[in-house]
């Protein structure tokens, strides 16, 4: 996984603030920039991360298509004042990694970051909150309870479920759990299994979706 950010944020305060929330969860901040302009032509892009602080929604497009247009490998995640359907689905067609509302706590984001990292797509916690009941593949809020049980997870798997609603990585999980890494994703295969999911972020939403919290199960 790639520790590697540059970080694009119009504020002063707002960048110098990112910029220590990331060394200090041991991001690499290989750039620290004011607009999309300042980033320069030979950023070592290959094994990084671009985090776009961009409040508007109606800005976020044209700030996903000039940092693909210059960079077309990068990893972006946008972060957004508020949730915004149309500019999220609009950023993900151009190409973002994730989108990430500000008010998400630190501990979220960086667990956010670190999923991108490792290709998995990072949609916030709002965007189940839209589809509700009009997706046949999520549960409608009286089978919830019904669905967890068919599911046969084991105690553990539904910690390490818990765990991956965080956005946890495995090494986390694995020192939250006090198991290997190998142990975590183990666990993490069959409830991918058990659930009829394709990752991590798809089981997140599942569980979500049958209104199961962080604190049900995890330890």
């Amino acid at each position: 996984m790639s520790s590697n950010v540059c970080l694009v944020c119009p504020n002063d305060i707002s960048r110098e603030g990112l910029s220590h929330i990331l060394q200090s969860a041991g991001f690499n901040v290989l750039g620290s920039f004011e607009n999309l302009e300042c980033v320069e032509a030979d950023f070592p892009i290959s094994d990084s991360l671009f985090l776009i602080d961009c409040p508007n929604p109606l800005e976020q497009s044209a700030a996903m298509a000039s940092i693909k247009a210059r960079f077309p490998s990068a990893k972006v995640i946008i972060l957004s004042e508020q949730f915004d359907m149309r500019a999220m689905i609009e950023c993900f067609n151009l190409g973002a990694q994730g989108y990430i509302i500000r008010s998400v706590k630190s501990a979220r984001l960086l667990a956010a970051l670190r999923l991108a990292a490792v290709g998995e797509k990072v949609i916030p916690s709002d965007f189940v909150d839209v589809l509700g009941g009009q997706i046949s593949d999520y549960a409608a809020p009286g089978n919830a309870e019904s669905d967890i049980e068919e599911a046969n997870l084991s105690p553990r798997e539904l910690d390490v479920l818990c765990c991956l609603m965080a956005g946890y990585s495995n090494k986390v999980i694995a020192r939250k759990l006090d198991v290997c890494e190998a142990t975590v994703k183990v666990h993490v295969k069959s409830i991918l299994r058990k659930l009829n999911v394709h990752n991590r972020t798809q089981a997140a939403i599942w569980a979500n979706s049958r209104h199961l919290t962080e604190s049900s199960y995890a330890p």
